[in-house]
């Protein structure tokens, strides 16, 4: 009966196999995937969509990623823009913008053995030899366009005198830009574990390089041609990698140039600028698929085009009024001698198209001769305007010709700010005190080496004309002796 039991048992299983009414079950590991779902940095949070009344932005496979307005610095999209990432090729954005400003386009940089063979053997190059020569100009383009390694390294041993002075350099001007969480480990962006930086940081960097106009026309070339050197007698044509910039299914209707970047580490990096309506983006995506970085980056820069609009702010602080003297007039072309305040930072914002300056609130301080104003939306801060307050010298004036306005906006603070030491104004007055007020307070206000030379040529002057009233006393005296003795 025990053997009539199993039996019945084991055909009743083996019906239920056969028509799939009682499956056998599988681990997680085991169930198959769609292969075309997003991965899962597709659904990591993005922090602007907590910002209130802020547009909501799209989700991107970039496992970080930013947008951010050049002109300014503000934000409109934030996704992971802290966490530290490797940039791989996109370091290179650093790298031309230290040599531009330590170089000329002129100076030949001769490529040394070092910097040629140290590069990995199948990372991107353009076939540079030991002792082949190229100005800075060529080396540049091809480290923005054509993305070479070895000429990265010729270009730092160059410009820093060797590979790791060059480093410290770059890493001395992201901690001049506030860029706390990157550390670079070389000029090309091959990887490195200590070699990393965030989308923020990232963004950051691009955007005070693209102040830079010889940058600007660099990353929106298309193509570039090599010209023969010493060694290799056939051209080399430079293709820019950045698909938004070239024509194609790719290209994005604004963009002026970025940077690729990939390692197997690092996964596709890109950094893109864009301009549409005055408008000047930058979009970073990190750690980002070869399949979805240009469908990202173009998700970002229609979402800062089309939720946002640009508008001019004023802090409604009181403007004060610099008087210029006559040879500065002469020296500056200008006919009005009162300058008002100048912004230095911050003139305009980037509000979402359902706000205007009405719903902005502000706090403004002093620091030093600037007056700093913080703008919020509710509780989320937006934007710093810096005004400077300007002593009358030429220079300073011609350094500063924006002139700001004084329209008002709701200020959340109770108190008045503090007042600001600044250089009296020297005003042109018809009183003799006055003028001599003026010139006393103009002189203090020139650098230590022209009041030094003030000094001296002036007591030269004073002992030239005591020497000519002595000879000249002199030569009297002698003529009233001549005339007693006739």
């Amino acid at each position: 009966m025990k053997k009539l039991n199993l039996w019945i048992k084991a055909v009743a299983v083996s019906f239920c196999l056969l028509t799939g009414l009682c499956p056998i079950p599988v681990s997680a590991a085991e169930e198959k995937t769609d292969p075309n779902a997003p991965p899962e940095s597709y659904t990591w949070e993005i922090q602007s969509d907590s910002w209130p009344s802020w547009p909501e932005g799209p989700k991107v496979v970039a496992e970080t990623a930013i947008v951010m307005d050049m002109d300014s610095g503000q934000i409109l999209y934030a996704k992971g823009i802290d966490e530290k990432r490797y940039p791989a090729s996109t370091t290179k954005i650093m790298t031309a913008w230290i040599a531009l400003e330590n170089s000329s386009l002129s100076e030949e940089v001769t490529f040394t053995a070092e910097a040629v063979n140290s590069i990995e053997p199948q990372s991107t190059h353009i076939g540079i030899k030991p002792g082949e020569i190229l100005t800075m100009e060529q080396s540049l383009y091809a480290v923005l366009l054509a993305s070479a390694n070895e000429v990265s390294n010729g270009v730092a041993e160059h410009v820093g005198g060797s590979i790791s002075e060059f480093v410290d350099m770059m890493n001395a001007k992201a901690a001049s830009l506030g860029c706390v969480n990157t550390q670079f480990a070389n000029p090309s962006g091959l990887h490195d574990d200590n070699h990393y930086t965030t989308a923020r940081d990232l963004a950051i960097i691009t955007s005070a390089a693209y102040k830079n106009k010889i940058f600007r026309d660099i990353i929106k070339t298309e193509y570039y041609i090599e010209p023969t050197t010493n060694i290799t007698n056939e051209e080399r044509w430079l293709n820019n990698h950045h698909k938004m910039l070239v024509p194609g299914n790719r290209h994005y209707e604004g963009c002026t140039g970025g940077k690729t970047g990939y390692t197997t580490d690092a996964g596709n990096t890109l950094v893109t600028c864009a301009n549409r309506n005055g408008i000047n983006l930058v979009a970073v995506v990190l750690a980002d698929t070869l399949a979805d970085q240009y469908t990202d980056t173009a998700a970002l820069l229609d979402y800062g085009f089309n939720n946002f609009h640009k508008e001019k702010l004023s802090d409604g602080s009181s403007n004060t009024v610099v008087h210029a003297l006559p040879y500065e007039q002469y020296l500056l072309h200008i006919q009005n001698p009162e300058f008002l305040t100048c912004v230095e930072k911050g003139g305009c914002i980037l509000l979402p198209n359902t706000i205007d300056t009405d719903a902005l609130t502000c706090n403004r301080k002093t620091e030093g001769n600037s007056i700093c104003t913080d703008y919020y939306l509710k509780d989320q801060y937006l934007i710093t305007k810096t005004i400077k307050i300007l002593p009358s010298k030429s220079l300073q004036l011609a350094r500063y010709p924006h002139v700001a306005t004084s329209e008002s906006v709701e200020d959340t603070t109770t108190k008045e700010p503090e007042p600001i030491s600044v250089p009296d104004s020297p005003v042109r007055e018809e009183n003799s005190d006055n003028i001599f007020k003026n010139l006393i307070l103009n002189f203090f206000s020139l650098p230590s080496w022209k009041q030094i030379a003030f000094v001296f040529m002036t007591g030269a002057t004073l002992f030239y004309i005591i020497l000519i009233i002595f000879k000249i006393k002199k030569y009297q005296k002698k003529r009233r002796k001549k005339r007693h003795h006739d």
